[in-house]
């Protein structure tokens, strides 16, 4: 990790503490008057790496010692910086937007969330922000301290946590919904300022294409060898349609009506905090999200298909999976009707919402096959050396076809079964509504 902890003690000491100060959220009952009183003591800072959580941005925890009106306090904070890159590479990952997203959720979309919700919505405390053209920081309180954490797992969450994240999530849908039909005109109006922060770009790096590309064809041939029943037409269908990121994903998660909705857009374990139980049975009792740099108006189904598709092992997800869509819609219908008190949309059914899943299970998958080995395997560098590192055509192809193991082929392999056999039970066409014309003759080889 290379962070200077000498440069982000002065940064933090002698310009973020005291801006945080002055607007007020540093300390209750701030007073101007009293700034000369506000001295900073220690700092400790502990990064965090990638054994706890998958990220692009340099992250690390400060707990703040100072002193303000003769009083001792602490703060403990969430700092998230963007890594000392290139502004071609800054540019590509569309960190801007990223940011964007993020600060605009806390500054203007929480207040509003949390109005309609009673103040019932949790959210990490926002303290500051800011963006320039090369760089983009944003300072949260430490969650931790209030008693949430990250599951210690990375994948392969227990049916206990699925639960509870799918419920959590259906209420948050329902809540968006209440509000997108009682408050239209606000409801288009901040999810109007949110960019796309993934497919906005209008082509990739050679090396991430490269990647997504042999992640597709590593899919490819661990059905052939862990699922050789799933019709091969249909494999080479999936690929097909994934082979172009920017032309697939652009078009996949573009809102449609009616069921489009504020959207997490990244809803996986990296993104999700739980509280537990006090007797030690690590049983969870609550959770929130957190990193909304993905925050969209899309389709409710890219969250869900992405938590079901990269926080469960088809072990739990499988067996479960009609039981966990009841789970969220249940609570979505529930929470539609508490907000918006209005009779459900015919629209949102159970039935059109699982032909809507079935839609998005191929981007869910899609992005499975270059994430998830990411998160069995991570790798130890820090976010500049991912970034900038230099690496042969045949280092990309392998570690896309290698990086993971088994594990990741099985899962992949498995995944794709499920969602040929929902495709075929529920009639829906992976490739529906989906323009191919651009990319469909052209063909996946190494």
């Amino acid at each position: 990790m290379s962070l200077v902890f000498k440069n982000e003690f002065q940064w933090l000491a002698t310009v973020i503490l005291p801006d945080i100060l002055r607007i007020g959220r540093l300390v209750d009952n701030f007073n101007e008057s009293l700034v000369e009183t506000f001295k900073v003591g220690s700092i400790e800072i502990n990064i965090i790496g990638p054994e706890e959580a998958y990220m692009l941005t340099l992250c690390y925890r400060a707990t703040v010692n100072f002193e303000y009106a003769g009083e001792k306090l602490q703060k403990k904070l969430i700092v998230k910086r963007t890594p000392k890159i290139s502004q071609e590479i800054y540019k590509s990952l569309q960190f801007h937007y990223l940011f964007n997203n993020e600060i605009r959720f806390y500054t203007e979309i929480l207040p509003i969330i949390q109005n309609l919700s009673h103040g019932s919505f949790a959210a990490p405390k926002y303290y500051y922000s800011e963006m320039s053209p090369t760089s983009a920081v944003l300072i949260l309180g430490d969650f931790g301290a209030d008693g949430w954490s990250v599951t210690k797992k990375r994948f392969g969450l227990s049916l206990e946590h699925a639960r509870i994240a799918v419920k959590y999530l259906g209420r948050f849908h329902g809540l968006g919904y209440a509000l997108k039909h009682n408050q239209k005109d606000l409801f288009d109006n901040i999810t109007s300022k949110l960019k796309e922060a993934r497919f906005g770009i209008t082509s990739l790096t050679s090396h991430w294409e490269l990647s997504q590309k042999a992640a597709i064809l590593r899919a490819g041939k661990a059905v052939s060898t862990y699922q050789p029943q799933v019709d091969k037409d249909f494999v080479r269908k999936f690929q097909q349609l994934t082979y172009s990121y920017l032309g697939y994903g652009r078009q996949r998660v573009a809102p449609r009506e009616p069921l489009s909705t504020l959207c997490h857009g990244d809803y996986l374990r990296n993104n999700v905090a739980y509280k537990y139980d006090t007797d030690s049975s690590g049983n969870p009792l609550d959770i929130m999200m957190f990193d909304y740099q993905t925050m969209r108006l899309s389709s409710p189904m890219i969250d869900l298909s992405i938590f079901l598709a990269l926080s469960l092992l088809a072990d739990v997800r499988y067996k479960n999976f009609d039981s966990l869509f009841d789970d969220y819609c249940n609570a979505l219908f529930e929470s539609y009707g508490e907000y918006s008190n209005q009779a459900l949309p015919d629209f949102l059914n159970r039935e059109n919402l699982l032909k809507e899943y079935i839609r998005f299970l191929p981007y869910a998958v899609f992005i499975k096959c270059f994430f998830l080995m990411a998160l069995v395997d991570p790798p130890s560098t820090s976010p500049e050396e991912n970034l900038t590192k230099e690496k042969s055509e045949e280092e990309i192809i392998q570690t896309a076809y290698s990086q993971g193991g088994e594990l990741v082929d099985r899962e992949i392999a498995h995944q794709i079964m499920e969602m040929f056999e929902l495709s075929c039970l529920h009639n829906v066409q992976i490739d529906e509504d989906i323009d191919t014309t651009e990319w469909i003759n052209n063909t996946l080889h190494f």
